[in-house]
């Protein structure tokens, strides 16, 4: 009977390693030395991603969830595009892609569908959490840009970085707290 047992506890012991292991050389488990650099936002947080203060402001009618294959596509044409305006006399032109992280949103503006793209610095603290929260910068920090790309013209519109005073509907204008308030007596 011990031997059955011994036996029994041996084969049980045997299957439950291997079970483990092809667990874990089947199972596709994140690699942790891979960065995320893309986030693919909800429509629900649409308004939190356009309304910036240091660069144009859009005011969409509806916004929608982009795709993982859309991301690659615009990432692909928009490596390209920047690459075209290195050779161009522009005042900005945005560095390679890998250096920043991203967000992504859909929207529809005056029967037009555009993609909405925010980067940021990938080597910066961040106040948010950029899965669940649009990040903005109103700073001036001019590593901080954003690009508008059209779906019906396919071609961007716009590609800006953080460089001016903008003031989203509803915002307390930044430059009133430049002013050095009067000391209290």
């Amino acid at each position: 009977m011990r031997k059955d047992f011994g036996l029994i506890y041996a084969v049980v012991f045997s299957i439950t390693v291997f079970c483990g292991l092809a667990n874990k050389v089947m199972a596709k488990e994140p690699d942790p030395s891979r960065e995320k650099l893309v986030y693919i936002m909800p429509e629900n947080k649409g308004w939190q991603i356009v309304e910036q203060c240091t660069r144009s402001v859009y005011y969409p009618d509806v916004f929608w969830r982009v795709t993982e294959a859309q991301v690659q596509a615009i990432e692909k044409k928009l490596a390209k595009h920047i690459e075209k305006l290195k050779s161009t006399n522009i005042g900005f032109i945005p560095e390679s892609l890998d250096n920043y992280k991203r967000q992504y949103i859909g929207f529809d503006l005056d029967g037009e569908s555009f993609f909405y793209g925010n980067f940021f610095p990938k080597n910066i603290d961040l106040e948010v959490d950029p899965t669940r929260t649009g990040v903005v910068s109103c700073r001036g920090d001019q590593r901080y840009w954003g690009m508008v790309f059209s779906i019906d013209n396919f071609k961007f519109v716009n590609i800006e970085r953080n460089d001016k005073l903008v003031k989203p509907k509803g915002a307390i204008d930044p430059r009133v707290f430049e002013e050095d308030p009067e000391p209290e007596r």
